[in-house]
């Protein structure tokens, strides 16, 4: 049996308190493929803790059965001060309360360090520049002097997670479709990730300079590949963004089931002995993030959807009404492009200019 628990504690913020991160760990240090998978980034987030309990009893199985090839990370809640703060028996995990930074922004940008540091020693083998961009990454995680609870804990998981070879973060929207957000430098690769995982909506990116946690690891691998066109680098890492339906989709019918495509994903990618069976038909084809609409409210009121997620709204279609009810009167809402409504706020009241749903475009990526 390889399975180890660690416990990472994270500075104290305040008298009194002490917040730790748990790690699980399956299979051999530093055995290949490696993968890393973290839930709960957003707080609030549940679905995902879910899924990687289930997960990780199948693991165990597998680590029984001397069946885990490689090394297996698993943080079930990546944010423990956001599962700290509670207002009027409300989560509020997705913003700092302390500092009101998005938790999944402003992880550490090492892209200019990274290539002054390995400017003179690349090769022309991919994967040994890979092996010298990961311990670049490494050293440079470990020069940090972060003091901050929060910006320990986004070091923390960067160094868990900076030389896997396929690293998962799994959020969930108020209500959604099962969606994957992925940058451009791991698509078409991350095609058997989608397809395995039944997403009904693909979201291509360029990554973004607000350094999310995929960000952190994506943009670095693009950029610094970009910089040394004369040599091979190839990503080091896979990294997505899973985003597992609606906040409230905890269930075992839903989660079960994600968490038996995550580990037949581990299959297919070398991390878990065993066939994981054909690569299920694709549900959708992807998208560029360029064409997301996030809508947000012309009018205060109530939200009445005359569609449910997953409709293919045309351009100038009203989808939804905006219900004043102190004059009775509502204010259509329109789809501003043809796309796929997929997301949307659980909360039927919106205030005038708040965000309240999202239409994927149909917006071919670029080639």
């Amino acid at each position: 049996m390889t399975h180890s628990i660690e416990h990472i504690t994270l500075p104290t913020a305040s008298l009194g308190t002490e917040r730790n991160v748990t790690v699980h760990r399956f299979g051999t240090p530093g055995a290949r493929p490696k993968a890393y998978l973290h839930a709960a980034l957003h707080a609030q987030e549940l679905p995902g803790i879910v899924v990687l309990e289930h997960l990780q009893k199948r693991l165990h199985e597998a680590d029984a059965e001397g069946k885990i090839i490689g090394e297996i990370a698993l943080v079930p809640f990546a944010n423990p001060i956001g599962l700290s703060q509670q207002i009027m028996m409300e989560a509020q995990g997705r913003y700092d309360l302390d500092t009101n930074r998005n938790y999944n922004r402003g992880f550490p940008d090492l892209i200019g360090e990274v290539v002054e540091v390995i400017a003179d020693s690349l090769t022309d083998d991919g994967d040994e520049n890979v092996a010298v961009i990961r311990t670049a990454i490494g050293t440079a995680l470990e020069g940090r002097k972060d003091a901050r609870e929060a910006d320990v804990l986004k070091l923390r998981l960067l160094q868990l997670s900076h030389d896997a070879d396929l690293v998962l973060d799994l959020h969930s929207a108020w209500e959604a479709l099962l969606h994957l957000f992925v940058t451009d430098v791991n698509w078409p690769d991350a095609d058997d990730l989608a397809r395995q995982i039944g997403a009904e909506v693909v979201l291509v990116d360029r990554g973004n300079r607000m350094m999310t946690f995929k960000s952190a690891h994506a943009l670095l691998w693009k950029e610094v590949a970009a910089r040394f066109p004369d040599h091979p680098v190839p990503p080091g890492s896979l990294t997505a963004v899973v985003e597992l339906r609606g906040q409230r989709d905890v269930d075992d019918h839903l989660t079960r089931p994600d968490a038996d495509n995550l580990y037949h994903w581990l299959q297919r990618r070398g991390v878990i002995a065993g066939s994981p069976g054909p690569l299920p038909e694709a549900r959708c084809e992807p998208r560029s993030v360029v064409g997301l609409h996030r809508l947000t409210a012309e009018a205060g009121g109530i939200l009445v959807y005359h569609r449910q997620l997953g409709h293919a709204v045309r351009e100038g279609e009203t989808f939804c009404h905006i219900l004043d009810p102190e004059t009775a009167t509502r204010t259509p809402v329109t789809a501003p492009i043809d796309g796929l409504l997929y997301a949307r706020r659980s909360h039927r009241f919106a205030r005038k200019g708040q965000y309240f749903c999202a239409i994927a475009g149909d917006t071919p990526i670029e080639g």
